[in-house]
């Protein structure tokens, strides 16, 4: 997400912080064109991930979309 400290490994994008909606410092994520998205969190030993066929990349409704559904994951989490 905009703003997320992160840093690149082989083929992830790895966060250096805990992020915004719940997910734990050393998650690994990644994106592909048409807004599929994906992570996974070696720490709460989940993963996730949202598939679309939508362009173009990036789209802003698909990225509020992945935000809200990763913040439910966890809150979900939290309860169980």
């Amino acid at each position: 997400f905009p703003g997320a400290a992160h840093k690149w490994g082989l083929s992830f994008d790895i966060n250096t912080q805990p992020g915004p909606h719940g997910r734990s410092a050393g998650s690994v994520s990644w994106a592909g064109l048409l807004n599929t998205y994906f992570w996974v969190d070696p720490v709460k030993r989940v993963a996730g991930s949202l598939f679309t066929q939508m362009l173009p990349f990036y789209d802003a409704r698909v990225v509020s979309l992945y935000g809200q559904f990763e913040r439910a994951f966890y809150d979900g989490l939290q309860r169980a």
